[in-house]
């Protein structure tokens, strides 16, 4: 008898394809973990595409230019986020300026400071140094990015969930006043969750730079849009005190998910950015509604 065979569309989504999507969804997965611990603590981060780029570029300067080892590159680009967050919380919580403004500004400053290092890139970088973005498990066969987003995600969501320090970020979200009253040093703690994102968004843009050997000095333009938009789906308050690591990554996987239909259905890639901002305006209107509906 003949064997059965299953006819499947064109577009029908294979194992490469969602590898793909697994591969595109790390970076933003990796900083909606940081972009989460602030908006439960009831504040933002708008410049983490320019943090990521210009962490990005530092890790090619250091190893393609300066030929370091790879190891120096990759933490190199994780400090620079390091400090970059460092800027952004010391701007919010020493001199007072609102966190849109701050770090709208930053978002400029950081995107010029990659231009002015890097001018317009770093290519190729090294093979020692692609290896960390390239790596793949031998059962699933993808790379590296993927897993380390599942790292920091069960790392985050662990600590957010069973350790009492960060705990408080939920009780500064709901209540700064409050939480300071009750001995919780409110400064000292966002200062932190600027760090931890800014350190996050090093470390996508450092292990996106491995991947493609190549420090791209436009990487990350518009990412802001995606983390704060998946972290909103995934649960997050734009008042604070709400939200979990997990659901922010299940935030991300929706959007992915989204943005992989329309490519797989030929939708043109300018109608993307529309889809992204609709949902993110969908999200907040329900948050919205949902906390009219609690008072």
């Amino acid at each position: 008898a003949a064997a059965m065979t299953i006819a499947y569309p064109n577009n029908f989504p294979t194992g490469a394809n969602m590898r793909a999507v697994l591969l595109n969804l790390a970076p933003v997965g990796i900083m909606v973990c940081g972009m989460m611990l602030l908006l439960i603590a009831g504040t933002f981060d708008l410049s983490v595409g320019s943090t990521l780029a210009l962490a990005g570029v530092w890790a090619g300067v250091v190893v393609g230019w300066w030929k370091w080892p790879a190891e120096i590159g990759l933490l190199t680009g994780v400090a620079v986020g390091c400090v970059a967050g460092l800027v952004n919380g010391l701007i919010v919580t020493r001199i007072g300026i609102n966190a849109l403004i701050a770090t709208l500004g930053t978002l400029a400053i950081y995107r010029s400071l990659t231009y002015i290092t890097a001018g317009t890139g770093v290519t190729p970088i090294s093979d020692a140094f692609a290896d960390y973005g390239r790596v793949a498990d031998p059962l699933f066969r993808i790379q590296s990015p993927f897993w380390a987003m599942l790292a920091v995600a069960l790392l985050g969501a662990w600590l957010v969930a069973r350790t009492r320090f960060f705990r408080q970020f939920y009780f500064v979200g709901g209540n700064p006043r409050a939480a300071q009253l009750s001995g919780i040093r409110v400064d000292r703690l966002l200062l932190i969750g600027f760090v931890i994102m800014g350190g996050l968004a090093g470390l996508a843009g450092v292990l996106g730079a491995a991947r493609l050997n190549s420090a791209v000095v436009n990487a990350g333009v518009g990412i802001e849009l995606k983390v704060i938009t998946a972290t909103v789906l995934g649960g997050a308050s734009l008042k604070g005190g709400e939200g979990t690591i997990l659901g922010g990554i299940l935030g991300v996987l929706f959007i992915a998910l989204i943005e992989n239909a329309m490519i797989i259905n030929a939708v043109g890639v300018f109608w993307q950015g529309l889809v992204v901002g609709l949902v993110l305006l969908l999200a907040v209107s329900l948050d919205l509604f949902k906390s009219v509906g609690r008072a």
